[in-house]
């Protein structure tokens, strides 16, 4: 069995080393495209100008060529200037075919003479990912795959390096390139149900982004997602506390790793994650916790080991499509939801339960809720608050509708009608200083939307200044936690 690889030199030399090569494997067939003749021992040779011929060879290959079959390009130079579609065929060729037991061998007298792409196929460079990994044709069954191990890389010798999550601390360091190719190895081996992942890009070097649509993805976040810092504090922080009870319980529990490229830059845009984190941390693998990052040290207790340069991926969208998707195999379990309103779509009220306004957020609990507002004798009251073009008059209509008999309610859209207190009294107001002081303190409802000054804030000022410029999104004052207010 012989390899996909390239013979690049001087002609003679050629010869002679690909002579030697393909008669170490006398149960080869091997096809050749190439002009003239050779004492190679081919089965057949196809003249790089029988356009007709050489496609018909090629569309075998592609399709149905038997195992022990060999692509044999003799010249690329001269074989591609008689077929300018050639570099992608061979590519797809060399890239697939060792699944089914074909290879590819090509001759240059340049190693520029190749294409790019389908250098990174042949011996000398990375061959091909599956192959790297140890999987076969029937991908499924790499997912069967307990000992939280994948190979990330290959030493001097070209063996592979093998990586274990659980064994040594539960904290590991590397470069993205490293944590990308640490990411492939595990997906390519563990389903969901084994191993889940979390991915934090803090940078926008989009290290993570082609990676995000796997199935074992819990959440990806990156600079743009304004608000999922703050949210990704409490989910992780929630994340903890359910392990802990899973772990009481004796509940089975998929493990998590945690990958973050450029911690300092995550840190600096949300301080309190560096103390969950750090909590992720030292919970460890007792847990089923796993922590990867690039960068800095984000201030860990442990001593971090480094491991040897993987070997960076040669075509990572083909590699996407033939990670494993087994039958029944499922999918992440979200850790932390979309921010409301993410899609830009309004929120309709007949599609929540009789007597709620809107939708709560609760990433703690990794989940949402919907917002009821509770009239009671202690808490009499209720206020609006936000900046011109948030959503007040709206949702005070929604509140209305919701209410449906309004005897005992005096609901005001700004000032001018006296006030009331002898029934429940709900306004609107810019500001928290423009509601009045025994309708503050007695807050049965209270939604504070976009503000001018976050500083004024109710809730947190940090909660918000992060509140979108969205109408109808706010954070709900007796929740503490974001809030869609629906239409009417």
């Amino acid at each position: 069995m012989i390899r996909n690889f390239a013979v690049v030199g001087p002609g003679q030399a050629t010869r002679e080393r690909l002579t030697a090569a393909l008669q170490a494997a006398p149960d080869m067939a091997v096809y050749r495209i190439g002009r003239g003749a050779d004492p190679l021992p081919v089965s057949a040779t196809f003249d790089p100008a029988d356009q007709s011929g050489c496609r018909t060879l090629l569309d075998w290959f592609e399709r149905g060529a038997r195992t022990g079959a060999v692509l044999l390009v003799d010249d690329w130079s001269l074989c591609a200037q008689q077929d300018p579609g050639l570099g992608r065929t061979v590519e797809w060729i060399a890239a697939f075919g060792p699944a089914r037991g074909v290879q590819t061998v090509v001759t240059a007298r340049k190693w520029t003479d190749l294409p790019p792409r389908l250098r990174k196929h042949l011996h000398g460079e990375p061959t091909d990912f599956l192959a790297l990994h140890g999987i076969d044709a029937d991908l499924g069954d790499m997912w069967l795959r307990d000992d939280l191990t994948a190979t990330i890389g290959v030493d001097d010798r070209g063996w592979p390096v093998d990586f274990n999550l659980g064994i040594g601390g539960a904290v590991h360091r590397g470069t993205p390139e490293q944590l990308r190719c640490a990411l492939l190895g595990f997906m390519a081996t563990h389903s969901a149900d084994r191993l889940q992942y979390l991915l934090v890009d803090g940078t926008g070097s989009g290290v993570f982004e082609p990676l995000s649509f796997a199935s074992q993805v819990a959440h990806m976040i990156t600079p743009a997602d304004h608000t999922s810092l703050p949210r990704l504090a409490d989910a992780l922080a929630g994340e903890l506390g359910r392990r802990q009870e899973a772990r009481k319980t004796g509940e089975p529990a998929p493990d998590l790793l945690v990958c973050v490229d450029g911690p300092e830059a995550v840190f600096h845009r949300e301080p309190v994650l560096r103390e969950v984190l750090l909590s992720v941390m030292r919970a460890g693998r007792t847990l089923g916790l796993h922590v990867l990052y690039s960068g800095g040290d984000p201030r860990t207790p442990y001593e971090l080991p480094e491991w040897p340069l993987a070997v960076p991926t040669f075509d990572l969208d083909e590699m996407l499509d033939l990670l494993p998707h087994a039958p029944g195999a499922g999918t992440a379990r979200e850790i932390l939801l979309p921010p409301l309103g993410h899609d830009g779509e309004p929120l309709p009220l007949d599609v929540l339960p009789p007597g709620a306004i809107g939708v709560l957020d609760k990433p703690y609990e990794h989940r949402r809720d919907v917002l009821v507002p509770e009239f009671t004798a202690e808490l009499r009251h209720g206020a609006i608050v936000g900046a011109p073009g948030t959503g007040k008059s709206t949702a005070l209509r929604t509140l209305a509708a919701v209410l449906g008999d309004l005897g005992s309610f005096q609901l005001l859209d700004g000032p001018g009608e006296p006030l009331d207190p002898q029934r429940h009294v709900v306004v609107t107001a810019r500001t928290w200083e423009q509601v009045p002081p025994f309708i503050r303190d007695s807050l049965a409802l209270g939604v504070e939307l976009r503000l001018d000054d976050p500083a004024t804030s109710l809730v947190n000022p940090r909660s918000a200044a992060a509140v979108p410029h969205l109408p109808g999104i706010g954070l709900s004052v007796r929740d503490k936690t974001a809030v869609q207010i629906a239409l009417p």
